[in-house]
């Protein structure tokens, strides 16, 4: 069959083959090379990161023949029958390959310098340039590298020659027409599932390479030459300013509570021992409520009674009315609650940026608990993969494929199933756990399953939905549907033994904009603003907490209430022991932040501020209070430009390290 194929065809394929083995060679080479980075993991582990990296290579190998799949078949440039044709797609493929195997060269060094594959953070190593050239003379073999690359690429070429020679003649006997055709059509499909690499509804992704919490098994899972593409694409602007960081530390350094600030080295880490400790183990369980809006809860003034049984848990829990996310969308929302730090990553979320994977989180404070991560559809969705399973050694991951219920939409299963699988995974559980259970229901297009016992569509007249702020009656059943699927879970979890040893953190993970012309409308807060709430019955009074608030603060404030010491990193404080004089505050965006009474905002045209709460909130008072201006714009930078440093400079580390002197770290 395949010397009935078109020569183009199987010159392709041929040279598909070629590039894989060079691509695998390496790949062994690299093995080799740094075993002993490779001696903590298991069998297993090694064998998916092989299985893995094979995939990268092919996608590689794919990519690199990409021009003359697409162009080839044209006969100005087919090179079974052009002979300039042929010459010139030579040349390319001698070009195209020597880039590669520069790239390679380039990656071992990089690796063996700091035990990280070839990613853009290179271009810091390239400056200054003449210290650069140095280091590369006195390091690396700067001569023979260029021979040895010279050397591989002409071997290349011939082999291509050769392959070329036998592939690029004409079929004997050729394929009819319609034979032809669908051959054709059947490797053009194999060839982009071959790039896309998975069979489902996300593509391969560098994140698949952390599956595990291993570095090492990581690199060996990773393509180089793509990776470095992947960070290229995500790492355009310089990330962060050691210098500014360092000019507001002191200043974050108190707001933060940090006993022994450290300038130089650009500590942000602080011990916190719990005043209170309960007799037992808390459960501690995490709901990611998706796309609700404070504006849309009843328990915040909403008349459209969309939210009943968050509205019955907030009357017996402790409900946060002035909670914020510092960023949206939702992947960023996952970030800021996991890592503690707002994600101002820039034009895409911090889950996608390969360059700040690494990443520490109080999740791990809770040694000998079971980790749970809950996800309707799939966790390659924005690449957040890779940030649980990294970064949270042993944890359960259920997602797509894990539930005995179809897809009611690209989301994945309704959120009545994922609760149901929470429930019913947790309620026999013999050890302490976390779970994070992220709904996704109550997003466009709002699917609600065809079959939904228990739960009742109802109509709406425009007008009254416009005057609650919901754009449509599908967004207010939508809503509907998610509080009724948290009512169901409720309803078994109230009946299991853990519960009464369990505290549940329920947060929306951003807002909408609302139908009504309101100051927060006008200054796009109602995205911003969110319900919050913890309950925990017998461990916690109910109540309101008024002050503003942040999504970085969950963790945090889980961890001291279930009496966790952990070590904290970030920006997230407890917001369960602030004093009288502790500041409130919420990051906004990019260039905005919130106090109790004041939004400030740099805009282009300068800095504005608003008095958000008040009746006027959206007029801007910058003039007439010059001081608060000055004030929360040095709050605004500092956090900001901490933020920003924080995302690469925030890798996992020890709790609780033997010798360590724990305290309770002052908060301000």
């Amino acid at each position: 069959m395949f010397n009935r194929l078109p020569g183009l065809a199987r010159f392709l394929l041929a040279l598909t083959a070629i590039n894989l083995a060079v691509f695998a060679a390496f790949r062994g080479i690299f093995w080799a090379a740094f075993h002993e980075a490779f001696a903590g993991a298991s069998g297993a582990d090694l064998l998916k990161a092989l299985y893995l990296g094979l995939k990268f290579d092919l996608r590689l190998a794919l990519l690199l023949c990409l021009p003359l799949a697409l162009v080839g078949w044209i006969a100005l440039f087919d090179p079974a029958r052009r002979r300039a044709a042929r010459i010139a797609w030579l040349a390319y493929l001698a070009l195209a390959q020597c880039v590669v195997l520069l790239l390679y060269f380039v990656d071992f060094g990089h690796y063996a310098y700091v035990r990280v594959r070839l990613n853009a953070s290179v271009i810091d190593h390239l400056t200054p340039v003449g210290v650069a050239a140095r280091v590369a003379w006195e390091t690396y073999p700067v001569l023979l590298g260029p021979l040895g690359i010279l050397s591989l690429t002409c071997a290349y070429v011939w082999i291509v020659r050769l392959a070329a020679r036998r592939t690029l003649v004409p079929a004997a006997p050729p394929l009819g027409k319609w034979p032809r055709r669908a051959a054709v059509a059947a490797l053009a499909a194999l060839y982009a599932f071959g790039i896309y690499g998975k069979w489902s509804r996300y593509p391969l992704r560098w994140s698949e390479a952390y599956f595990s919490s291993s570095e090492a098994v990581a690199a060996l899972a990773l393509n180089p030459v793509l990776f470095l593409m992947d960070t290229a694409a995500e790492n355009g602007n310089l990330p962060f300013d050691a210098d500014k960081v360092r000019e507001h530390y002191d200043y974050t350094a108190a707001l933060l509570g940090i006993q022994s600030p450290d300038p130089q080295k650009l500590d942000f880490a602080r011990y916190v021992a719990p005043t209170k400790k309960p007799a037992v183990k808390y459960n501690l369980v995490v709901i990611h409520l998706e796309s609700l809006a404070a504006f849309k809860a009843g328990i915040l003034g909403n008349r459209m009674n969309a939210t009943p049984e968050l509205d019955a848990i907030a009357k017996e829990g402790l409900l946060f009315t002035g909670f914020f996310v510092p960023e949206v969308p939702t992947p960023r929302s996952v970030f800021e609650m996991l890592t503690g730090i707002p994600d101002v990553n820039g034009a895409t979320t911090a889950s996608r940026n390969p360059l700040v994977v690494n990443q520490h989180t109080l999740v791990n404070a809770l040694e000998g608990y079971e980790k749970y991560y809950f996800l309707g559809g799939s966790a390659t969705w924005g690449n957040i993969r890779a940030l649980f399973t990294h970064n949270i050694p042993g944890l359960h991951v259920f997602e797509e494929g894990d539930y005995d219920a179809p897809q009611v939409d690209g989301w994945g299963v309704s959120d009545v199933v994922l609760f149901d699988k929470a429930h019913k995974t947790l309620r026999d559980q013999k050890k302490p756990f976390f779970a994070f259970i992220q709904t996704a229901g109550n997003h466009r297009p709002f699917a609600i399953p065809d079959d939904h016992p228990g739960f009742e569509l109802v109509q709406a007249d425009e007008k009254s939905l416009a005057e609650n702020g919901f754009d449509g009656l599908p967004a207010l059943n939508g809503l509907r549907y998610l509080d009724f699927a948290l009512g169901t879970f409720f309803a078994k979890v109230r009946q299991s033994p853990a519960f009464k040893n369990t505290v549940f953190v329920m947060y929306g993970d951003h807002g909408n904009p609302s139908t009504q012309q309101t100051p927060w409308q006008e200054l796009l807060l109602t995205g911003y603003h969110v319900p919050c709430v913890i309950y925990a019955p017998g461990l916690i009074k109910p109540g309101r907490v008024n002050f503003t608030a942040s999504l970085p603060d969950i963790l945090p404030t889980s961890l001291s209430l279930i009496g966790v010491p952990y070590l904290n990193t970030a920006i997230g404080r407890d917001l369960l022991h602030f004093g009288p004089g502790d500041r409130h505050f919420s990051l906004i965006g990019t260039n905005g932040v919130l106090d109790d009474e004041f939004y400030f905002r740099l805009d282009p045209g300068g800095p504005r501020l608003f008095r958000y709460r008040s009746e006027k909130g959206a007029e801007d008072v910058h003039e007439r209070y010059p001081e608060k201006v000055a004030e929360l714009q040095r709050l605004q930078e500092a956090l900001y430009e901490t933020a920003k440093y924080m995302l690469y400079r925030n890798p996992p580390r020890a709790h609780a390290p033997e010798g360590a002197v724990i305290r309770q770290a002052a908060v301000r």
